[in-house]
Formats: C-alpha cells, sequence, structure tokens
C-alpha cells in the first residue's frame, strides 16, 4: 500500500504558536521480516545479504506467533548487509529522526561487544553508529558505542535484553538525543549531541561492516523495521507485543486525503472530516478551530490537544494560555505539587514551580497546611508543629527539662550533672561513649516518637568526630520489644570518615546511607533532617544548607516504637553509644521550611524562629474551695482546643473537645470531680491542651 506524505509539526519554542515543519514522510524505510529471505517488505527495494555463517531457522518469538529467524555465529565474515558496499547505505542514522526496532534472543556472557545493528563508513574505520551487547561481557544490558571525531562510550542500559531468551529493542532518536526501549518499555536516554556529523555508506545487522567487518554476534534476531521518523511510545509497546511494522502501519495510516497536513485517522478521531480541508467547512481544514481556543487545528494536531475542547486537560486554564504560559497541555498539574495549573493561575502561585516560595514546603503541601505557599516564612505556627524542645542546659538529677508544649522530660541513664558542660559558649550535653544516653519512653496517646507523624523535622547541634566512631548513634527511635524497627542519625557504619549516617529499618531497609558532607569533624554543625510520607521525600542540612533530598525513602511505622533516645539506641538494652556533645534538640511534626531550618542553624532557637511568643501549654491549675477545677493556657485567637485529663499519664478521658480560645489567653472551668473519672478530693488528676 502507497501513503501519502504526512507533515509533521512542532512549536518553534514554549510559549509560541508559531510551527516549523520537523519532519516527513512516516513510512517504512527498511522492513525485514527475516522469515527464509532478507527481502525488504516497505517496498523501497532496499533488500539485505546475509553472509559468512548465517542462517534462517525455525525459530521466532512467541508474540509473533511462529516463523523463522536468523541465527548468527558470532564468526569473522558473518552478518547481515543492507545494500552493502559498495551501494549507498540507507543512512538512517545521519536522518534528523529514525527509529529502529528488532527482536533478539542472545546470552549476554558469550557476546563481548557484538553488534546488533551498526552504521559505519567502507572507507573509513572511525565513524560509527551502533547498539549491540555490553563491551564487557555483562549480565545482558544493551551497550551503545557512536563515534565520529569524539565518541559516546559504551553507556548501557538499565534493563536486560541478554539474557539467551527473546527480548524487543526498540531506539528512536531526534536530532542525536536517543531514547532506548526494551520490551515495549522506555528504558534509557542517551545524548550524543558532541559526535561529529558523517554519512554511512553500510549499515548491517549482526555486527560491523567497514573496511572489513568485526564484532560479529552470536545469536538470533529478527523482525528488523527502520523508519525515518520517531515512533509513539505507544507504537513500541504495540510491536513488542506483536505487532508487525507493516500491520503497525496499517493501524495507523498516515493518509491524508485532503492534503491539509492533518493525517485522516487524527481527524476521524476528532470528529473532524477528512475529506475537507476546510472548503466546505473551515473548522475542518487547518485553520480550523472548531472549539474556539484560539488554537488551529493544526496547532492542536502538534501539541497533542484535542481540537473540541478548548481546555484538553480540564485544569481551568484554556490551551492557547497553557501555550503561552508555558504549562503542560495535557497534565493538569505541570509541576507536580498536587495543586491543578488553574489553582495555581487563581492563588498567583507558579504552575511551573513545586515551591513558588523555595521554602521546601511543596505549595500544595502549604495550603492543606493553612500556609501561604508566596511568602517563606508562613508555616505552621509552634504550637502547631513543635513536639519537644530540649535545650539540654541543665538537670534535676534525674531528667533535662523539654520546653516544648508537651513536657516530654528526657531521662538520665548513667548520667548526671558533670555531663552537662558548656563548650564554646554552649550549655550542652556531654555523652562519653560508652554507656550514658538520654532517652524518653512514650505512650500511645502522645506525640512522640517523632516518626508516627506522616511529617517530621529533627533539629539538633553535634560537636563530635566521626571518624573511629563505628556506627554510632546521636538520635534514634526504637521499640523496647522488638529490635527492627529502627530510625537512627549517627556516625558512618564503619567509622572510615565523618559523614552522617542514617539507617531507617522496618521490615526491611534501605540500609546506610551517607550525607555529602562531613560535619562530624569535631567542631560544632547544625544537623537538620526531614521526613515527608506524602511525597516519599527525605532531606538532610548541614548548617543551614541542603545536603542531600535523594535518600532511598523509607517510613518507619511499626506501632512498637516507643523509645526515643539520645546518645545511644534503646530497645530490650542500650548499644551503640556515641561520643561527643549534643544541644538544643528540637522535634517538630511537620516538614519546616528551609528558611526556618537556616534560622536554626544560625543560633536561634525554636521559640524565637516562631516570633518569640510564649510557648503553648497549661500556666495554671487551681481546685477551688466548692471543688470546681479552673485550668489556664497560653492560647491562640480564633482557635479551638481539646482538653483532657488522667489519672496515671496513660488512660486519658476527653471532658472537651471544642473549647474555643478566649485570646492569647484562655481559662476553662468545669464542676468538681472529672466527667469519666473516678476521683475524689485527694485524687491527684493530670490534664493536657491539644488543639
Amino acid at each position: 500500500m502507497n501513503y501519502q506524505t504526512l507533515a509533521c509539526w512542532r512549536p518553534i519554542l514554549a510559549g509560541s504558536l508559531a510551527l516549523l515543519p520537523f519532519c516527513a514522510q512516516s513510512e517504512l524505510v527498511g522492513y525485514y521480516k527475516l522469515d527464509g529471505n532478507f527481502d525488504d517488505s516497505s517496498g523501497n527495494g532496499n533488500t539485505g545479504e546475509l553472509f559468512g555463517g548465517a542462517s534462517y531457522v525455525p525459530e521466532s518469538p512467541t508474540a509473533l506467533g511462529g516463523g523463522q529467524s536468523v541465527l548468527f555465529d558470532g564468526q569473522p565474515g558473518t552478518y547481515g548487509a543492507i545494500n552493502p558496499s559498495p551501494k549507498e547505505g540507507l543512512s538512517i542514522t545521519a536522518q534528523p529522526f529514525h527509529s529502529v526496532s528488532m527482536w533478539v534472543k542472545a546470552d549476554g556472557l558469550q557476546n563481548r561487544d557484538k553488534r546488533i545493528f551498526s552504521e559505519a563508513q567502507s572507507a573509513n574505520n572511525n565513524p560509527l553508529f551502533n547498539v549491540g551487547t555490553a563491551n564487557n561481557a555483562d549480565n545482558g544490558t544493551v551497550d551503545i558505542y557512536i563515534r565520529a571525531g569524539a565518541s559516546l562510550n559504551h553507556p548501557r542500559s538499565i534493563g536486560i535484553a541478554f539474557d539467551d531468551t527473546w527480548h524487543h529493542v526498540a531506539w528512536t532518536a531526534q536530532g542525536k538525543v536517543m531514547d532506548l526501549y526494551i520490551d515495549g518499555v522506555f528504558d534509557s536516554q542517551f545524548d550524543y549531541n558532541a559526535i561529529n556529523d558523517f554519512i554511512p555508506t553500510t549499515t548491517t545487522i549482526g555486527g560491523i561492516l567497514r573496511g572489513s567487518d568485526c564484532c560479529n554476534y552470536f545469536g538470533n534476531i529478527d523482525e528488523v523495521a527502520i523508519w525515518d521518523s520517531i515512533l509513539s511510545a505507544d507504537d513500541i509497546a504495540s510491536l513488542a507485543e506483536g505487532t508487525s511494522a507493516d500491520e503497525l502501519t496499517g493501524v495507523k495510516p498516515n493518509l491524508d486525503l485532503d492534503d491539509d497536513g492533518l493525517p485522516n485517522k487524527w481527524e476521524v478521531e476528532n470528529g473532524l472530516d477528512p475529506n475537507d480541508n476546510g472548503a466546505v467547512d473551515p473548522k475542518n481544514g487547518a485553520n480550523g478551530d472548531p472549539d474556539n481556543d484560539q488554537l488551529t487545528n493544526a496547532d492542536e494536531f502538534a501539541n497533542g490537544s484535542n481540537p473540541n475542547d478548548a481546555d484538553t486537560d480540564s485544569d481551568e486554564v484554556k490551551d492557547a494560555q497553557e501555550i503561552a504560559l508555558g504549562t503542560d497541555i495535557l497534565d493538569p498539574d505541570s509541576d507536580g505539587d498536587g495543586l491543578l495549573d488553574g489553582d495555581e493561575v487563581t492563588r498567583g502561585t507558579n504552575p511551573l514551580a513545586a515551591d513558588t516560595d523555595g521554602d521546601g514546603i511543596t505549595d500544595n503541601g502549604e495550603v492543606l497546611a493553612g500556609t501561604d505557599p508566596k511568602d517563606p516564612k508562613s508555616f505552621p505556627a509552634e504550637d502547631d508543629s513543635l513536639a519537644a524542645y530540649w535545650p539540654l542546659d541543665s538537670t534535676d538529677g534525674t531528667t533535662t527539662p523539654d520546653l516544648g508544649p508537651y513536657g516530654y522530660d528526657l531521662e538520665l541513664r548513667n548520667m548526671d550533672a558533670t555531663n552537662f558542660v558548656t563548650s564554646e559558649g554552649r550549655a550542652a550535653v556531654s555523652f562519653d561513649g560508652i554507656e550514658d544516653f538520654l532517652v524518653r519512653k512514650s505512650n500511645a496517646n502522645d506525640i512522640l516518637p517523632i516518626t508516627k507523624n506522616a511529617a517530621f523535622t529533627i533539629s539538633m547541634w553535634i560537636k563530635a568526630a566521626g571518624a573511629g566512631q563505628n556506627d554510632r548513634r546521636f538520635f534514634s527511635e526504637s521499640s523496647e520489644f522488638s529490635n527492627d524497627p529502627l530510625f537512627n542519625i549517627g556516625t558512618r557504619n564503619n567509622g572510615s570518615d565523618n559523614t552522617v549516617d542514617i539507617y531507617l529499618r522496618d521490615g526491611g531497609s534501605p540500609n546506610h546511607q551517607f550525607s555529602t558532607t562531613e560535619p562530624f569533624d569535631d567542631t560544632w554543625h547544625h544537623i537538620a533532617y526531614t521526613h515527608d510520607d506524602t511525597t516519599m521525600t527525605i532531606q538532610l542540612y548541614v548548617d543551614g544548607v541542603l545536603d542531600r533530598d535523594n535518600w532511598t525513602f523509607k517510613d518507619i511505622v511499626s506501632p512498637d516504637v516507643n523509645y526515643t533516645t539520645i546518645g545511644a539506641i534503646l530497645r530490650a538494652n542500650p548499644s551503640h553509644w556515641a561520643q561527643g556533645l549534643v544541644d538544643e534538640v528540637s522535634l517538630w511534626s511537620s516538614v519546616l521550611p528551609a528558611t526556618i531550618i537556616a534560622e536554626l542553624a544560625s543560633g536561634a532557637t525554636p521559640i524565637e524562629v516562631t516570633g518569640g511568643g510564649t510557648i503553648f501549654g497549661i500556666t495554671s491549675v487551681d481546685r477551688q474551695e466548692n471543688g470546681n477545677v479552673s485550668l489556664t493556657w497560653n492560647s491562640r485567637p480564633n482557635t479551638a482546643y481539646i482538653l483532657e485529663a488522667s489519672l496515671d499519664l496513660a488512660n486519658w478521658v476527653e471532658i472537651d473537645d471544642g473549647v474555643q480560645s478566649q485570646g492569647e489567653e484562655t481559662i476553662y472551668v468545669f464542676p468538681s470531680g472529672v466527667p469519666g473519672l473516678d476521683t475524689d478530693i485527694e485524687s491527684r488528676i493530670f490534664f493536657r491542651i491539644r488543639k
């Protein structure tokens, strides 16, 4: 079947409606079924010829439903040449756009640097375009080698194609950027723009043909197809499922009967008349605009949008406006932050930046938290997210106080007042690395351990020498019931340098991961760790500067975790004691913005970074003579609070779940006794307030 030429188009640049042609026909240039012959089924006459020990065998991929393939014996002189030298080759790799697909079966361990496809020059051994097996005979990756002046020197696929079973291999090239697919799935992209242009004169499968042949392949090849245009990912997936190249072309005809630059199939799919170029009804032609969105049908075809829908991706931004903004006309959330492009335009945030104000929290995360995504200083107030704040300045002999809203004092283990020292003007706690640590055991209703929260931040100052300290932990959360759930910040697990070691484990672990900088150099450094379940993102900051955000994510979700320790791990027994100084530890049930972490790293306290206000908490409890109880707490205007009471700090009873704030201070009075608790005048009652 002969098809007419298809005109393909692309925008000149984002935001422009002007168009330029970028490809011509999308017919097959060469198609080789290899069922007993090397004929070109594309009709273009690019017939091939087998040389040496290459033969047709009754074996082919199951997806093709039977037939033959070519078996190459890997010996010198064995290859398949298409229009071999001295005739001119296809020169397909010299075209600005091309696609190649084939089926292969070979053992990568028996094929070192062998070529399944190559284009070269018969009179010059230097220029090469090659796809084949790994040059070190690895476990079966696809190897790319392109050379002309400079070289693309053997980058390899991620996936496996040479494991002695059939695999489909395909690639597309636009300019000098190559997309590789294995079994119909995108694998890798390779950029060879540094390579000089050259015009091949030989095209071969199963080896290279230059002045002589080399790199001869040992294995099977079947169903080779070559196009001088870019196949879509769906087309390649269809080929890998067993669709033949001529069936694919038949399914996706490039006929343009009315010669308006719009393929018949596209016009039919979009309700346009493939026989009318606009002469009968202007809406059918290339310049038609049936959805009145200021984009012509040619524009819509070029951008992949719907000519009958002014807002193709339903994001409340018209298609023409998306082009002007530079947003993705087919993706309702161009920056992937959870806010639709239209919502971002309405809010005034940047639809092309997931974090408009650059504070480390996505725009949608700020919207959900009620903060301003355009203001880097806007973040959840301290009484919303500060879970614990241990200055580590002093001790009463058994504990060191928590100045946060919940009063989670840390218990001293094998420590006393002598462990609280001054270093470079800092009041801090000192650990000997032998047996001492600080610990808080949490109850089920506590906000600690901090890892139970969907988002959290850990901030602390540390002065320690990492080199020589093998796997010692300055911060840990763990379980008294099991050794498995673990969250750890400490020294490198082999003590070889001064990096920070992050170790996360809960039924499987990404194991030890390390900072890029080395802050454990026996001088004071600020360390901050943030963790976000929603985005599956971990960030580590050193001295207020982002060190890494590409950590393998692991969430510690075990309900058994109940210990928060500083200076060691406590499970059934303590271990991994750290040696060094620690100061100003704060835990937050949110991801702090980068701006706030920078302030903490500059020496600000958690109270100061939130505006210097009074810490949220109960300031007085008064049991009156008539038995009534009066509680007073620091509050926030326009906020509702939950009041709870307990006799043992383990079992809590809700008294009121809707106490409205009276301003900066709220007083709540209730009659004698506590509803739901068996109390008398002698009972000791604990109270807590939370939002």
